[in-house]
């Protein structure tokens, strides 16, 4: 296959395990890398460089000096971003696809917790790529999985304002959540997530902080008044102020999307302690 100019199927499956994987796994001996190349027949190195290739053709960051992208490449992360969820369900169904012809089970070789199986994946659509109406729960955990994937492993599994690294407490939270929007391109954008540990997103969803176009925390200037009744709200919140987020190698969050929550989330209800 060396050579030959890659097909969409292999271009979508590699689309999936680059959301897969940090910067620093994009690496010919990474067990996951080894395992595609076998399924979609491209070497290792090949793969390795097609996951730097979608890497440098991220619209949010600023990476100058890298031209020798295809073209083939560009289009499909620009139509990524249109429309994440119609390419989300076509990167897993270029894996099945891949995966039949090679016999060979990715998921089983390194696969995270959480992932849905390929087969029940594809089993979501008929024969012309249309869903059929007893796979909607499939659709939807299918993207839950890959935002959760796509924005921790951006953030490295860490919360991107305390750096909390468990991966058991860690949430993909929406900047625009899905109360304010229906739209799927806000459902499934990684630039419209942040890594954060539990108490960090629970906060956020309630107002309680924010972040400037700096990527800075903003807390709630009356968070700073309950400080003396407990203590915890300084350790757990208001330390934080001022302080820059941890930022993705991949997928900044939306200058957009943070302006709309500042508008619209930030500092909305009066915080009080318990009783």
């Amino acid at each position: 296959m060396a050579g030959k100019n890659w097909t969409d199927d292999q271009r979508y499956a590699a689309l999936s395990l680059y959301f897969e994987l940090e910067f620093g796994q994009f690496d010919q001996r990474n067990k996951k890398v080894i395992a595609l190349s076998q399924v979609i027949g491209r070497s290792p190195s090949a793969v390795a460089f097609k996951l730097g290739n979608y890497a440098n053709l991220d619209p949010t960051l600023d990476r100058k000096g890298f031209s020798n992208v295809s073209k083939a490449d560009r289009e499909l992360i620009e139509r990524f971003h249109r429309s994440p969820e119609r390419v989300v369900a076509e990167m897993a169904r270029a894996i099945e696809r891949c995966k039949l012809a090679a016999s060979i089970d990715i998921n089983r070789v390194g696969a995270s917790d959480h992932n849905i199986g390929m087969e029940e994946a594809a089993a979501a659509f008929d024969v012309s790529g249309r869903k059929t109406t007893a796979t909607a729960e499939v659709t939807v955990r299918r993207g839950q999985s890959f935002f959760r994937d796509a924005v921790l492993t951006g953030y490295k599994n860490r919360c991107c304002v305390c750096g909390l690294s468990l991966t058991k407490m860690l949430e993909a939270a929406h900047i625009i959540d899905h109360s304010a929007s229906d739209q799927e391109i806000h459902r499934l954008r990684p630039d419209n997530g942040l890594s954060l540990c539990r108490n960090h997103h629970r906060a956020f969803d309630c107002g309680c902080w924010t972040l400037d176009e700096n990527y800075r925390v903003e807390i709630d200037h009356r968070m700073h008044s309950l400080v003396k009744h407990d203590q915890r709200v300084e350790e757990v919140l208001t330390c934080f102020d001022g302080k820059d987020i941890f930022q993705p190698f991949r997928y900044l969050p939306s200058k957009e999307y943070i302006a709309w929550h500042r508008e619209n989330r930030f500092a909305q209800v009066e915080p009080v302690l318990g009783q």
